[in-house]
């Protein structure tokens, strides 16, 4: 779809206010054309037109290397498609929320997103998310001692006994969030999203948490009125997206506080759903632009000479391991799946010719089954980006670089330091989902760039309509 090209903000507009952190939160309602970006879809040279899905993945700190590739798909590629409206549809999980919310934010100004994004994430540090001082760390001990000491070793029937009833001492988890909220608050214009969708510049915007009492996926969403959220999946919760879903969708339990929405804990999404491509689907998007936070790894054979002792692993290596399985998702088998469909579609087309899909729509349309909707068949195109390189590997070379130069270092990077220092290979990928610190979040910021680039053309075709194979589109 064909969008009016704005005129450049001026220079003076992206310095940073003298004594504070500069607030990337869009301009306000006067800033806003929905008449001129209005989402009918993407509309292709051939006529064609096409919904697109943006799709983010959980990852904490990892989530910069997201804002490297949306800075070089909004930068690099050819300006008709870079500065198009590109997405309806965000869906995202943990930091794929956070990064969703702030794209769906700015949708209303296409050609700043890139520049925008990766600002936020430059002037991010950890104590923007939590807080980590001495204070803090000294207080999650006093706590969890407390609480370690009353549940579990009898601590409460002895003051008990002493002291009379004592009220219940809850753990809430190891770090304090507060700051985030604040953060949430300054840097994504609510109050510019809510109007994107209301106007139509962006059909709708999904966050995916997982309910804890039952530990089924949980979906929120703000959208369009005329747009419909197909059944065969998770029903989403709709309402007014705000800070407090995001927060429930970053909330990994024990790590981060759990969050209470109209009556009912919520926790990280990525425990159920961390590529969230089903809310996507069911919004009826047929192209769906997807960037996973962990490297695509190769099945090798696996031989073995001789036995290799191997030492026992650190507990730092068991923490980056427990969050690896944590934020293991189902995204190749979803891509599998879409794939063994387009492919047993364009077979059928090959056998009964290319306007199978519209005869095939036509038939199913006339059939009435009571209680059920019968929805059309199409083929849905993905397109997935993912890193090059680890994660671990890059957090902990950032790590000692700044063990190594800065005069100061927090309780918390001394903590990680350790952490690191006891793993064989020099890593960890424990540091690499907390670690909000510049130096590492540089690098992912460039190596998402870098990986997007390498894929600029086959990005061309994806954006433009253009066929691709499984192996240009990332998913073989």
């Amino acid at each position: 779809m064909a969008a009016k090209t704005k005129t450049a903000p001026k220079s003076g507009s992206l310095k940073k206010p003298s004594g504070n952190k500069q607030n990337i939160a869009s301009p306000g309602k006067s800033a806003l054309d929905g008449s001129a970006l209005k989402s009918e879809g993407t509309l292709f040279p051939d006529g064609r037109r096409a919904r697109f899905a943006l799709v983010l993945s959980g990852g904490g700190a990892r989530g910069a290397y997201e804002a490297g590739v949306i800075h070089y798909i909004r930068t690099r590629l050819p300006t008709e498609i870079a500065h198009s409206p590109m997405f309806q549809i965000f869906c995202g999980t943990s930091v794929g929320a956070i990064n969703s919310a702030y794209m769906a934010s700015t949708a209303h100004e296409p050609a700043y997103q890139g520049l925008r994004i990766k600002k936020l994430w430059q002037e991010l540090s950890s104590d923007d998310i939590y807080y980590a001082d001495t204070q803090a760390l000294l207080g999650f001990l006093i706590k969890s001692g407390f609480f370690m000491g009353t549940n579990f070793f009898g601590l409460s029937s002895l003051l008990e006994s002493k002291y009379g009833r004592i009220s219940a001492f809850p753990f809430k988890s190891i770090l304090d969030t507060t700051p985030f909220v604040n953060y949430m608050r300054r840097n994504i214009s609510w109050g510019c999203m809510h109007r994107n969708i209301q106007q139509g510049i962006v059909d709708a915007v999904t966050v995916s948490t997982t309910h804890i009492s039952t530990g089924k996926p949980a979906v929120f969403m703000e959208s369009h009125p005329d747009v419909e959220f197909r059944k065969g999946g998770v029903d989403p919760i709709l309402c007014q997206l705000s800070p407090k879903h995001i927060l429930a969708s970053a909330a990994l339990p024990i790590f981060f506080p759990l969050i209470r929405i109209n009556q009912e804990y919520y926790g990280d999404g990525s425990l159920r759903q961390n590529t969230p491509m089903s809310p996507a689907i069911q919004l009826g998007a047929d192209h769906i632009f997807l960037i996973s936070l962990r490297k695509k790894t190769v099945a090798q054979p696996h031989h073995r000479e001789k036995p290799i002792i191997a030492l026992e692993p650190a507990v730092g290596d068991l923490a980056g391991q427990l969050l690896n399985s944590i934020f293991l998702d189902k995204l190749e088998y979803d891509l599998n799946q879409l794939r063994r469909i387009n492919y047993l579609i364009r077979d059928l087309e090959s056998i009964y010719g290319p306007d199978l899909l519209e005869k095939l729509n036509a038939l199913r349309k006339k059939k009435d089954v009571p209680g059920k909707v019968i929805h059309e068949t199409k083929k849905i195109i993905p397109f997935v980006i993912q890193p090059s390189e680890r994660m671990g590997a890059i957090a902990a070379h950032a790590l000692k670089k700044i063990v190594s130069t800065r005069k100061k270092v927090s309780p918390l990077h001394r903590f990680f330091s350790r952490v690191v220092e006891g793993t064989p290979d020099g890593e960890n990928d424990l540091v690499s989902y907390f670690m909000f610190e510049r130096e590492y979040l540089e690098t992912l910021l460039d190596l998402g760039f870098q990986d997007a680039a390498k894929e600029h053309d086959n990005l061309v075709k994806f954006f433009s309509g253009q066929p691709l194979s499984s192996e240009e589109s990332g998913t073989g």
